[in-house]
């Protein structure tokens, strides 16, 4: 058997990336591209002198290709603990048998086949190139909700976190309580509502429609609106029909802001396509929240 050195080293850099960046995304921590490529380009060229030579049993040994893996991990990603170290090495050994595993079966599928030789396993040229990306595309439909439950990304009922709006040159930021209750869905766009107090966006909001929102007389807001600038701000406003205990016709005025961010673990996520609805109650009586996201929201994060 014949085995081109600049090939198996292009290969296995590939699927070393694809691992690294699998890990990452499982357990919830960046990579930087330098470190990623430096590790992935370890586990190549071991795996070019695991090939070239064979008669050292040392270099296909568990021992070896445990200290491998153990020494990309470290390049890879910032370790800061013993815990941390471990929880990034368990993950990369999952993506790894998970991408061989997947690549292993599809094989067969796509005419492929398996060759074994100096110790390490091998796909043969014919399918190995659809079994790879079927395999990828498979593991990272199985890694995305694996990698949100385990790095903590999951925001469960009753959560309460930070939520920034911006519209113009103007932004505000309150918290907000995770509410699965809330399913409101504007029927225009179909993009979801996010509930909001009216005082806790009164200083980003046109004087004259906070007043008319609070008063509830959007009616008449909308038809004495005479100005340029009313004009364009009417362009955002939205109207969302519900229904609510002992009210079965409301309806819920709302905005399209420039911009959404909702902290998670210490960072804000952007999301786009939201409709701000404006509610004239108090959400919460301790003053803990001032707004409700809902999953269709969550679902975009």
């Amino acid at each position: 058997m014949i085995v081109y050195a600049d090939l198996l080293f292009f290969e296995n850099l590939l699927a070393n990336c694809f691992i690294l960046k699998l890990t990452s995304a499982i357990s919830g921590c960046g990579l930087k591209v330098f470190r990623t490529v430096l590790a992935a380009s370890l586990g190549a060229l071991y795996a070019v002198f695991a090939v070239a030579l064979p008669g050292i049993v040392m270099m296909t040994s568990l021992i070896t290709k445990i200290s491998i893996s153990v020494i990309m991990v470290l390049i890879a990603f910032r370790i800061r603990n013993l815990s941390e170290f471990l929880k990034r090495w368990g993950m990369l050994l999952l993506s790894a048998f998970l991408l061989a595993g997947c690549t292993y079966a599809l094989s067969n599928i796509f005419e492929g086949g398996i060759v074994s030789y100096g110790g390490l396993m091998y796909l043969s040229p014919q399918g190995v190139l659809k079994a790879f990306l079927f395999s990828s595309g498979l593991c990272i439909v199985l890694v995305m909700p694996i990698g949100r439950i385990l790095s903590g990304k999951v925001l469960r009922e009753g959560s309460v976190v930070p939520v920034h709006i911006r519209l113009g040159d103007r932004s505000v930021r309150f918290n907000a309580l995770v509410d699965t209750g809330n399913s409101l869905i504007d029927p225009i766009t179909g993009y979801p509502v996010m509930v909001v107090e009216a005082e806790s966006i009164k200083s980003i909001l046109p004087p004259e429609f906070y007043k008319s929102v609070v008063s509830n007389n959007m009616g008449a807001y909308i038809q004495t609106s005479q100005r340029a600038d009313d004009n364009i701000w009417l362009k955002r406003v939205h109207l969302i029909p519900f229904k609510s205990i002992g009210r079965e016709n409301g309806m819920l005025t709302g905005f399209r802001p420039d911009n959404i961010r909702v902290c998670q673990n210490g960072a804000f996520k952007e999301i786009n396509d939201v409709i701000v609805g404006i509610c004239s109650i108090k959400l919460s009586n301790n003053a803990k929240y001032s707004a409700l996201l809902g999953p269709a929201m969550l679902s975009k994060i």
